[in-house]
């Protein structure tokens, strides 16, 4: 089953669904109009009376009591009626207003396929991204030092003349020897930082020792 299937599968759901919610509607509709019966039993019951005194004045009560008979089954008609109808109220109210649908997804070894495959594109386009961003930022350190040299070649166009040079004359090796100057500047840089923590600790002890002493002598 591909993607195209399962979403008419789902359509197909989502309108079996709203077709049930239809007809429920529809049977609320007409439970309403049979529940609201009028009660005539009252009506029935003065009729049945009214015949009966007749029949009991008049000798002709055959007839009378025909019509009563007929009276009372209308009446056990009206109740069996009536206790239909409640007990199909009941059971209306018993139904439950909501139904849950409950949707199984199965993804064959196709579906499975391009899931894979959507991951894999997923992966790519996230390496994709990250090279480019640090394309970018490549890009932009070599921007820097360009203006960086044109700058020393308008101030001091004889050192950029001759770093031209040099450059020109044997690429990887200008490449490897700056390399080891920047380690060099930078190794000098460290030595430098740390004798100057050193001589400023040294500093700090003798002025300490000075104060002892001096305190020492007032004592």
């Amino acid at each position: 089953m591909n993607t195209q299937e399962i979403q008419e599968q789902l359509q197909d759901n989502q309108e079996l669904t709203i077709k049930l919610g239809e007809r429920m509607s529809s049977a609320e509709e007409i439970l309403a109009k049979l529940m609201y019966v009028k009660d005539y039993s009252g009506q029935l019951d003065e009729l049945k009376e009214l015949i009966i005194k007749n029949a009991e004045q008049d000798k002709t009560a055959p007839i009378q009591e025909e019509i009563s008979q007929q009276i009372i089954a209308t009446q056990k008609l009206m109740l069996s009626s009536e206790a239909s109808i409640k007990k199909q109220e009941v059971l209306f109210k018993n139904f439950p207003k909501e139904m849950r649908v409950k949707l199984l997804h199965r993804f064959e070894d196709k579906t499975k396929g391009f899931m894979i495959g959507g991951l894999v594109l997923f992966a790519l386009s996230a390496v994709s991204i990250g090279l480019c961003v640090y394309l970018w930022n490549d890009n932009g350190r070599m921007k820097d030092n360009d203006i960086k040299f044109r700058i020393v070649r308008q101030m001091v166009p004889n050192i950029a003349y001759k770093a031209d040079t040099l450059y020109y004359r044997d690429p990887k090796g200008i490449e490897k020897k700056t390399k080891q100057l920047e380690a060099q500047q930078l190794t000098l840089a460290e030595v430098e930082s740390a004798a100057k923590k050193t001589a400023k600790e040294a500093a700090e002890v003798k002025k300490e020792a000075k104060r002892l002493k001096k305190r020492k002598g007032k004592l």
